[in-house]
């Protein structure tokens, strides 16, 4: 799998200013199908959606601490599901413990991402991302 810019992506950020940021960033880069939800739970909702409606998701940005359904809990419901653990899963957050940041690769992550977000590093990690999922 490659980049595209139709690729269907989903940001699942509960944060509305840093969600419509990373929209924003994305858009500018040249990506045209994006989508976002609120947390974790509404990002599994979506994914069967999009998954029933056969217009997968190709590429997840996620956020690690949000209400419902965190990103390390929602990765994990992914990886146990025979149609969603090979999508490629950025996590982007403002914890930078180095700690937090094992758990997340541990947990299968394929990409870590640090806030701020700086638009030439949100793009080589999603690249990153995708080849590894290939």
């Amino acid at each position: 799998m490659k980049i595209t810019a139709n690729m269907k992506i989903l940001v699942v950020e509960d944060d509305l200013d840093t969600r419509n940021l990373i929209k924003t960033l994305l858009r500018k880069q040249g990506f045209k199908n994006i989508h976002s939800v609120v947390d974790g739970v509404e990002g599994l909702d979506f994914l069967e959606k999009a998954f029933i409606e056969d217009s997968p998701v190709k590429l997840i940005l996620a956020d690690w601490n949000m209400p419902k359904l965190d990103g390390i809990s929602f990765l994990n419901h992914l990886k146990n599901s025979i149609d969603f653990k090979g999508i490629p899963f950025v996590m982007v957050t403002a914890d930078n413990d180095r700690q937090h940041v094992v758990e997340a690769i541990n947990s299968g992550v394929s990409e870590y991402l640090i806030k701020p977000i700086k638009p030439e590093i949100l793009v080589e990690k999603m690249v990153s991302a995708v080849k590894k999922a290939s």
